[in-house]
């Protein structure tokens, strides 16, 4: 059975990356949580997408040259929700640890291998290997990885159509490809798999794209809207 996996949270409804969001997924019944995460100027890893504060919250400036505590003094923008700071990961992990959920950890900033290496460090502490997919659009990233952790799940993350992927594995060790439900078939994603490797489709949105997903062999599909997406499995 294809799994939903929370874009963000669930964002279409709350505040994207924020922990009511990821509290909501839950609470509607998603299977797994997809986030971002990016690294402060005093080594604390950070769940926001952008490597900026400027879109989600009410302050500006640089993630990666920003303390914790800076960060922490923006407020997520929630509408007429209550405020809330940009979570830790290690919020998350605390909140899905005791659950059976998956955790898809997107890196997004570079740091030559400080925040592969915290990370991989992080996570030891929670013993959920099993449940955790580190994914990136930097191969590089997904490569140190797997050699810090062997036992942790890795994929490949890209926007466009890449020809034969799977022949990238032996150099960066993936175990899955997340790509962008525009540029994939069924029949595409059929030969993926075949070649050994767990496939996500992301954003998948709309009712007719979830339904098309669902009946496939795909591994899960990654959707900002948690309700519609679990309502139509339902039916499958």
């Amino acid at each position: 059975m294809v799994k939903i996996f929370a874009h963000r949270g669930y964002k279409k409804k709350y505040p994207e990356n924020s922990m009511r969001a990821f509290k909501k997924a839950i609470e509607f019944g998603a299977d797994g949580i997809e986030l971002d995460v990016h690294l402060t100027a005093d080594h604390h890893i950070v769940v926001i997408h952008d490597e900026t504060l400027s879109r989600t919250t009410n302050l500006s400036g640089s993630i990666s040259k920003m303390t914790l505590s800076e960060i922490h003094r923006a407020k997520i923008k929630t509408g007429r929700l209550k405020y809330e700071k940009v979570p830790l990961l290690s919020q998350v992990l605390d909140l899905v640890h005791d659950t059976k959920l998956e955790l898809n950890i997107e890196i997004k900033g570079q740091t030559d291998g400080v925040l592969e290496s915290l990370l991989v460090d992080l996570l030891n502490h929670y013993s959920m290997n099993e449940r955790i997919i580190i994914s990136s659009f930097y191969l590089n990233s997904v490569q140190l990885i797997k050699q810090l952790n062997p036992h942790l799940e890795t994929a490949y993350l890209y926007s466009r159509y890449v020809d034969l992927p799977w022949n990238l594995k032996a150099d960066y060790l993936f175990d899955g490809i997340h790509t962008n439900t525009f540029y994939i078939s069924r029949n595409f994603a059929d030969r993926i798999a075949g070649e050994g490797l767990k496939v996500r489709m992301y954003t998948v949105n709309r009712a007719d794209d979830i339904k098309y997903w669902l009946n496939s062999t795909v591994d899960a599909i990654i959707t900002d809207d948690v309700e519609l997406a679990i309502k139509a499995k339902k039916f499958i």
